[in-house]
């Protein structure tokens, strides 16, 4: 079963991630990841490269649209990092009120998830390089980003 969690951000740590824009392109955070594999990960380390990781978020962000985007809020994807030996992702994500919502400004939010531990994990790759989002993280992402809207009204 996929655990997942929202998560508000610190103000001091909103400050810093600003200058992040919308959308999937060249000004979304992948984080630091390594391609070398070790046998004990550091915790700072990010399982996922910074390719991956921008694979991911833009995996996230086209399927927005038609999924969590639709409602009263859009979604902007900005960081996601993976522990292999925590078994864990978290989403760094900034939720848009659309102009009907009333709301001041962006929140941003996190959701952790567990049992998910590399790209692998995450995304599915066909022979012919057609990549989706793999349903359990998809369905984990879903359930969080319910959690995150509700706790917004």
């Amino acid at each position: 079963m996929k655990m997942v969690q929202g998560i508000g951000v610190t103000s001091g740590w909103l400050l810093s991630l600003v200058g992040c824009g919308v959308g999937s392109g060249s000004d979304v955070e992948a984080g630091e990841g390594s391609s070398l594999e070790t046998q004990e990960e550091p915790l700072s380390a990010n399982a996922l490269s910074p390719a991956q990781a921008k694979t991911a978020l833009g995996l996230l962000d086209d399927i927005c649209a038609d999924t969590w985007c639709s409602g009263d809020y859009d979604f902007g994807f900005r960081r996601l990092t993976c522990s292999r030996t925590a078994e864990t992702c978290s989403l760094t994500l900034q939720v848009f009120p659309r102009e009907e919502v009333p709301s001041e400004s962006s929140a941003w939010r996190s959701c952790e998830t567990s049992d998910f531990t590399g790209f692998g994990s995450l995304v599915n790759q066909t022979e012919s390089g057609y990549q989706s989002l793999d349903a359990a993280y998809y369905d984990a992402i879903t359930e969080c980003t319910t959690r995150i809207v509700s706790h917004l009204y």
